[in-house]
């Protein structure tokens, strides 16, 4: 197997809807390259562990069952990137951006990606993913 991580610094985002393996994709793809693999739900249980004010906030969003809003977010994910650009580490973000203002906000902080992967499944599969998703989590 060819490590090509040494080629180039590399900058990959990989997403897709429900039920599109992303996470499993991603991981793979960062191990057969060797690149790091950050993903927003890590970030965020981190954050969440180190019980920061930060962390505190985003529980508490999670007990509510809500979306932790996309400012905080982003500033994760910013933050997590730039450790990763410091360190001259090519990486692959999973799952992210999920929604337009996540996607301006790299923008803006000069994110770009030199690779976005998009996966595609037809709405049945989506469906049947989830749906079976479900049954496992509350039958299972």
């Amino acid at each position: 197997m060819y490590n090509f991580s040494c080629l180039i610094e590399k900058k990959i985002f990989v997403v897709g809807p429900p039920g599109s393996n992303v996470r499993e994709l991603a991981l793979q793809l960062a191990d057969y390259l060797g690149y790091a693999c950050a993903s927003v739900g890590d970030l965020l249980i981190k954050e969440i562990s180190k019980k920061t004010d930060l962390g505190k906030t985003i529980e508490e969003y999670y007990r509510q069952l809500k979306y932790v809003p996309d400012e905080i977010v982003v500033e994760l994910v910013k933050k997590h990137l730039a450790t990763l650009e410091k360190e001259k580490k090519s990486y692959i973000l999973e799952g992210f951006p999920k929604t337009r203002v996540q996607g301006l906000a790299l923008q803006r902080a000069g994110i770009i990606p030199d690779t976005f992967l998009l996966l595609n499944l037809p709405e049945e599969e989506i469906s049947r993913s989830c749906l079976y998703e479900n049954i496992n989590r509350f039958f299972c």
